[in-house]
């Protein structure tokens, strides 16, 4: 058994990635596991009332979101058997084009090629956009079903090297497709003898986390963010 993993949730909008995190949880549980959920932060700061390209800009959202999730994922990754990562670092490429990712990159001094590395696996969730328009246009006001179809595919395109093959349609319904998830998971979880496991302190030292609290701070002071969302921001971090 692997000493420490960690696993990210991927696909397109309307999935079931969040959904599905209590039975995941509870079925690694039940295998006598420690698990550690780290939990989406676009969803966070979107219930906060960011609202990228009105009261922040797109990339500034992205900037907050990506330093956001780095902590969390830093601080969490190898407390437990495995960290389940509700979308990871690499899904900021699904909402922006390449030189504004490397740009990303850049401002906070980290490698692509690095914190891919600290992913063993990731489980790929198929849009509803594809088989239920309908239901996804309802569920996603702002998000057309041809859009959230284009997000699918680029989430398939980041994370190919770290994708589980499964077998799963989103017609026989989301029990079903829950259940060849985890399945695929333990299956692959149980193949492994040894596993070299790379987390983001072996490339960055604890210096990185005061760095991107300040940037943090900076970008909510441009945006002209509420302090009591500013403190609510930091609440994220956890």
């Amino acid at each position: 058994m692997v000493s420490s993993y960690k696993v990210v949730l991927t696909g397109g909008p309307c999935g079931g990635k969040t959904e599905s995190l209590p039975f995941l949880k509870h079925k690694l549980v039940s295998r006598g596991m420690k698990v550690i959920i780290i939990s989406e932060t676009a969803r966070g700061l979107l219930s906060l009332n960011y609202m990228p390209g009105d009261n922040i800009s797109y990339f500034d959202f992205q900037n907050l979101l990506f330093k956001i999730q780095f902590i969390k994922e830093y601080l969490n990754e190898t407390s437990a058997n495995i960290a389940i990562c509700d979308r990871g670092l690499l899904d900021a490429k699904i909402y922006m084009d390449n030189n504004d990712f490397q740009n990303l990159l850049y401002k906070n001094r980290v490698k692509e090629k690095e914190i891919t590395s600290t992913y063993d696996v990731a489980l790929y969730y198929r849009t509803i956009a594809y088989e239920y328009p309908e239901t996804f246009q309802r569920e996603r006001i702002y998000e057309s079903p041809k859009v959230g179809i284009e997000r699918d595919k680029k989430s398939i395109e980041i994370w190919n090297s770290k994708l589980l093959k499964t077998s799963y349609s989103n017609f026989s319904g989301f029990e079903n497709k829950k259940k060849c998830l985890y399945e695929a998971l333990v299956n692959y979880i149980d193949s492994l003898d040894v596993t070299q496991v790379v987390s983001l302190s072996d490339y960055y030292s604890q210096d990185i986390i005061p760095f991107l609290l300040t940037g943090i701070n900076q970008i909510m002071d441009a945006n002209k963010v509420p302090e009591d969302i500013k403190i609510k921001t930091r609440g994220l971090i956890k």
